[in-house]
């Protein structure tokens, strides 16, 4: 029953969160375009191997055997996905009386609900390592029971019941079971479209699964190693303004001005008359010069890329600081690259963020910027992170003017 429950929160979960997932947000797209691609949705296939184990009055290592498995699904969003499951291979079974065991083989045929906790309970949608919740249901077909037939061939156990054994005769040449499970998967992206894993089930079968009568389901855990191909990711897509509205930083209020007070005029002296004299050649008025008006523009960059990326709009970005450069012929500029910290290591960061300066300040120059007016191209590598709650927006350049 209390696997029930869970299988049944797991659904109202399901719900809520394929909801929450048709809808794209300004951070979602900002994501997105920093990997080049929409994390979710995806479909995938995926294969698996390991060991399996049931839990009887034997000893855990005496029943160990190996199983195998198949799996094609998808994920509709960041948080939820959907599994057609096949697991097949060997069990065991044993008697203590006896100290034997015996082999037979068995299939199981399972439909799961995925939940990855990484995404759910996270800001952002891409993380080395998902940690993703398993619950299913499906059908177990086992058969193959031979080896049981010939311990029982010289006579009844004394010490244990085989009276809920199957596969002796006929009529019972295998066993149709229900298979209810839950588990725990590890899975390591280790590319854009390939991940590894390590997945850890408990399915709950009939009684009668291995031979012997308990009153009580039997409980078969499963480990496997495995490795998945996920295909199906699109391109970046913007979110509805309808439904999202991009969050504009909050600009500080500017200081108010306490009034002057009113200055009295001042009584009026009529001065005595003066002697008139020539005027004083009067110099020219010195022209007044304007001061700049600051600007910023930022330009990201894809993991381990330098070169500008048109998904990104760059070159509206480089006409407006070259624009600003005609009409402030005496305003400098300064170019610096960044790294995102998260990813490799400091030489090769501080190689991408000044190579990525390099590529701007070159662009300004073939916008017509003058070279005099580009006073500082340099790059700091992962030493500064300008986006400090955002690790990928730090792969990139940040022009000034002044």
């Amino acid at each position: 029953m209390r696997l029930l429950k869970s299988l049944l929160l797991s659904a109202v979960a399901f719900c809520g969160t394929m909801t929450m997932s048709a809808q794209t947000t300004e951070a979602d797209y900002q994501e997105a375009l920093q990997l080049g691609y929409r994390p979710a949705p995806y479909w995938f296939v995926q294969a698996q191997g390991g060991l399996g184990t049931t839990f009887t009055n034997k000893s855990f290592s005496d029943l160990l055997s190996p199983t195998v498995s198949l799996g094609f699904g998808r994920f509709f969003g960041t948080g939820v996905g959907a599994r057609v499951h096949v697991n097949a291979w060997e069990s065991k079974g044993g008697f203590k009386s006896i100290d034997k065991t015996y082999k037979f083989n068995y299939t199981n045929y399972d439909l799961d609900l995925l939940l990855n906790l990484s995404n759910i309970f996270s800001k952002t949608n891409r993380h080395f390592v998902d940690v993703i919740l398993v619950g299913g249901i499906g059908l177990n077909y086992a058969w193959g029971n031979d080896d049981l037939d010939k311990i029982l061939a010289n006579g009844p156990l004394p010490a244990e019941s085989t009276s809920n054994a199957w596969g002796k005769g006929k009529s019972r040449e295998h066993l149709f079971s229900h298979n209810l499970r839950v588990g725990l998967m590890l899975d390591f992206n280790v590319a854009k479209n390939w991940s590894v894993g390590l997945e850890v089930d408990m399915n709950s079968l009939s009684d009668r699964f291995n031979s012997k009568y308990s009153n009580r389901d039997e409980w078969m855990m499963t480990a496997q190693l495995g490795v998945t191909y996920k295909f199906g990711f699109k391109a970046p897509r913007k979110p509805d303004p309808m439904i999202v509205k991009k969050v504009e930083p909050v600009k500080e209020p500017e200081p108010v001005k306490e009034p002057e007070p009113e200055k009295k005029p001042e009584p009026v002296v009529t001065p005595p008359p003066t002697p008139v004299t020539p005027p004083t050649p009067v110099a020219p008025p010195k022209p007044v010069e304007v001061k700049p008006e600051p600007v910023k523009e930022t330009i990201y960059y894809f993991e381990s890329k330098t070169e500008l990326d048109n998904s990104n709009s760059p070159e509206a970005k480089i006409k407006k600081i070259a624009d600003w450069a005609k009409k402030y012929p005496k305003g400098k500029i300064t170019v610096t690259g960044y790294a995102d910290k998260g990813t490799g290591n400091a030489a090769r960061n501080l190689m991408l963020s000044q190579k990525r300066a390099d590529t701007v300040a070159q662009a300004l120059k073939d916008a017509g910027v003058p070279a005099s007016q580009i006073t500082m191209v340099e790059g700091l590598g992962d030493t500064i992170q300008p986006y400090p709650d955002n690790n990928d927006w730090n792969r990139c350049v940040i022009i000034e003017g002044q």
